[in-house]
């Protein structure tokens, strides 16, 4: 009877220390949980509080701008984006074999009176783009470089005509979404 007793109590002895390892698990899981949680919570909070910032001084900056008259107010708000369809297809300049362009632009703007601005004045635009497009070389716009600087061409040219027509340049970006050479 005593062996019993003492395997009772060895057996008793042994419970617990089962019973703690499970809980030791389940307590360390929490603290890696918890932890877990509250790192993703520093990092969200304190990026959304950056991102505030800087837009906050982004629209301070822009306000001063145009307190300044720097800026026209129009220029600060939702963007419009209008397309200048069809696409354009050009030869290019210079070349003994056939090549060609075809290019589709799209502009950006924050005044909704600039869509129907361009609406109205598209044959002028479109002329003035051909001409533009037709100027350049395969070898100008074989090179990022090329490209970039034939944007903001296109974008001077733009707004040179809703300047001339409208009394504001209106266009504040333009975008190619779709360029193939051939």
């Amino acid at each position: 009877m005593a062996e019993e007793e003492d395997l009772e109590d060895v057996t008793e002895e042994e419970q617990p220390a089962k019973k703690k390892k499970p809980l030791l698990l389940i307590i360390a899981a929490a603290v890696v949980v918890v932890a877990g949680a509250g790192t993703g919570a520093y990092f969200m909070l304190g990026q959304g509080s950056v991102e505030a910032a800087v837009d906050e001084k982004a629209t301070v900056a822009k306000t001063e701008k145009s307190d300044k008259g720097g800026e026209n107010p129009a220029t600060v708000g939702e963007a419009y984006y209008f397309s200048l369809d069809p696409p354009f297809i050009v030869n290019f300049a210079g070349t003994r074999r056939a090549r060609f362009l075809q290019v589709s632009i799209e502009g950006l703007t924050r005044d909704s009176r600039v869509k129907e601005d361009i609406t109205k004045h598209l044959p002028q635009v479109r002329n003035s783009l051909v001409l533009l497009l037709s100027s350049k070389t395969y070898e100008e716009l074989n090179t990022m470089e090329g490209k970039a600087s034939l944007r903001k061409q296109v974008l001077r040219e733009i707004q040179k005509i809703l300047e001339a027509e409208t009394g504001h340049e209106g266009v504040e970006d333009v975008f190619f979404t779709s360029f193939v050479m051939q």
